[in-house]
């Protein structure tokens, strides 16, 4: 009887346990989507009857290899990850720059570098504001004229305080009929008016002492009683036409201390028929501050007091108050 001929070898189908094996070789990883091998059945003896069914064709059982660049770099065993046998994982993209934010990343987050301080700002010289002039003073037996530029100019305690301070309009036959008027706020509150030309001659009126008094001689001019500076608060010196005709104007307003010191208002303000606002006078810390105005004031003295703030006196009419 002969001895039955050995099982021919399979491809891929079978377990060949005829020659020695090293074992798994996990080195490359198994091709993808390949159907599931056998599992071998070690309950039942190895039947060696007759050969095992024909492998189908090595090409329609084997898929090419994947092409060397996609494949796993060959390492050491790691168990730290799941045996893939779907197919060559994909090589991981470059990253170009810091890495996304990611929900499983615990690594470590990249520190940005600080951020330079921002350079200081520089405010140029022209955008500062511009230093206030100190208000100069009238030096003793000194003269000084008001002008836009420099319209102000205090007086010294002395010259605020001792004997009295006139105020002349001089002013020539050729400018017309000038008159001169003030308008004043006393410390107790009391405001009026001083105009000799309509009968106002004293303020406040019929005092025996007055603060104020008008009076003329070769020109039109008021006379502040400076024994009373604490009674006075401010002063406001106007003039104006008698007749209420357009005048061509000129002259100066001229101030004068007991001690003959002068502060001039020029009045060359051109032709106009109403009312000039042209000095004012504020007692501050017991001294007199004096200020050119030269303002042409359309109506008459009650609308000179409504533009500066003479709003309690009541009037009878334009140029008329009521006492």
């Amino acid at each position: 009887m002969s001895e039955p001929s050995p099982p021919a070898r399979s491809s891929a189908a079978g377990l060949d346990l005829s020659e020695p094996s090293s074992g798994l070789d996990l080195s490359t990883p198994a091709p993808a989507r390949r159907a599931p091998a056998p599992s071998l059945d070690l309950s039942s003896p190895l039947d060696l009857s007759g050969p095992p069914a024909a492998a189908p064709p090595a090409a329609a059982a084997t898929p090419a290899a994947p092409p060397a660049a996609a494949r796993r770099p060959s390492s050491s065993l790691d168990l730290g990850d799941p045996l893939d046998l779907s197919g060559p994982a994909a090589a991981p993209a470059p990253v170009a720059g810091p890495r996304a934010s990611d929900p499983l990343d615990l690594g470590p987050t990249p520190v940005s570098p600080p951020a330079a301080a921002p350079a200081p700002v520089r405010t140029p010289a022209a955008a500062a504001p511009p230093a206030r002039r100190a208000v100069p003073r009238l030096a003793p037996g000194g003269r000084v004229i008001l002008t836009r530029r420099d319209p102000t100019v205090t007086l010294s305690r002395v010259q605020s305080g001792i004997g009295t301070l006139t105020v002349e309009a001089i002013v020539s036959a050729a400018v017309g009929d000038v008159r001169v008027g003030a308008l004043y706020a006393l410390a107790d509150g009391t405001s009026g008016v001083v105009q000799l030309a309509t009968g106002l001659g004293t303020a406040p009126p019929h005092s025996r002492r007055p603060v104020v008094t008008g009076a003329r001689g070769a020109h039109e001019k008021l006379t502040v009683d400076l024994r009373q500076t604490r009674v006075l608060r401010r002063l406001l010196v106007y003039v104006f036409s008698e007749s209420g005709r357009e005048l061509d104007w000129g002259g100066t307003l001229r101030v004068t201390t007991f001690g003959g010191a002068r502060v001039e208002v020029p009045l060359d303000l051109g032709r106009h028929a109403g009312p000039v606002a042209a000095l004012s006078l504020y007692a501050i810390d017991g001294e007199f501050v004096l200020r050119a105005e030269g303002e042409l004031v359309t109506g008459a003295v009650r609308e000179v007091a409504a533009a500066y703030g003479y709003d309690r006196i009541t009037w009878a009419d334009g140029a008329t108050p009521v006492l």
